[in-house]
C-alpha cells in the first residue's frame, strides 16, 4: 500500500513538470541612446509591448518582424524558441513601456532573468 501511495504521488509530481508558466508584466524605461535586449529564449514566449510614449521605439532582430512600435500604440508577437529583441530608444527624450511576457521559461532581460 505504502509503494503504491508513492507511486501515485511520483506520477502526480511528473504530470505538473512542464505546465508552469511565468507572466511578468513591468513598466520599464529606456534611457536616450539606449536599449533594452531580450536575450536568445529557452522556450517560445509571448510578448506584448505598450509604447507609452510620443516618440517611435526601434525594434532590432533577426527575425521578419515590424521594424519600430510607433508612439502611444502596442505591438505583440510570439518570439520563438533561441531567439531575441532588442529594443532601441534613438530619441534625445526617454521612453516609457509597458512590456507583458508569458512563457515556459524565464526570459533573460538585460542579462538578467525576471520573474
Amino acid at each position: 500500500m505504502k509503494d503504491l501511495i508513492i507511486i501515485m504521488v511520483s506520477l502526480l509530481m511528473y504530470s505538473c513538470i512542464g505546465k508552469h508558466r511565468v507572466d511578468v508584466w513591468k513598466t520599464m524605461t529606456i534611457a536616450p541612446g539606449d536599449s533594452i535586449v531580450v536575450g536568445k529564449i529557452k522556450a517560445p514566449a509571448v510578448l506584448e509591448i505598450k509604447n507609452l510614449s510620443d516618440e517611435n521605439l526601434l525594434l532590432v532582430s533577426q527575425l521578419k518582424m515590424q521594424k519600430q512600435i510607433l508612439a502611444r500604440s502596442s505591438f505583440s508577437y510570439r518570439l520563438p524558441k533561441k531567439s531575441g529583441l532588442i529594443l532601441e530608444n534613438p530619441t534625445k527624450n526617454p521612453l516609457s513601456i509597458h512590456l507583458h511576457y508569458s512563457s515556459n521559461k524565464p526570459i533573460p532581460i538585460n542579462h538578467k532573468q525576471l520573474q
